[in-house]
């Protein structure tokens, strides 16, 4: 390959001067193309697609089912604190101060 595409300029502003016209640059233009195999994309049948689609639905109801479990956690354990904060607000008043901080 390097020796049938390949040259070397003797005189190399004489080669630029002739290179200058669009035809005589045209005539030298060597276009070298390598095998190239498109790769082979797997089609998928209808009944694939059906199955992706639904484990993709399963997938997403199971990760709602998460989000609200994980909301109402945090909703109980919000309660919680609530509760224990009102209920440590009534102590105050019928505590003395220590006894009331060491709770």
């Amino acid at each position: 390959m390097l020796h049938n595409f390949c040259e070397v300029a003797t005189d190399f502003p004489a080669l630029l001067r002739r290179l200058k016209d669009p035809a005589e640059l045209r005539k030298s233009e060597v276009v070298v193309q390598f095998p190239f195999a498109l790769p082979v994309a797997e089609e998928k049948t209808e009944e694939e697609l059906a199955r992706q689609a639904e484990k993709r639905r399963e997938q997403g109801k199971k990760l709602q089912e998460i989000a609200a479990k994980t909301r109402m956690e945090r909703l109980l354990q919000k309660e919680n604190d609530l509760q224990y904060l009102t209920n440590l607000k009534e102590t105050k008043g019928t505590e003395n101060r220590r006894e009331w901080m060491v709770c």
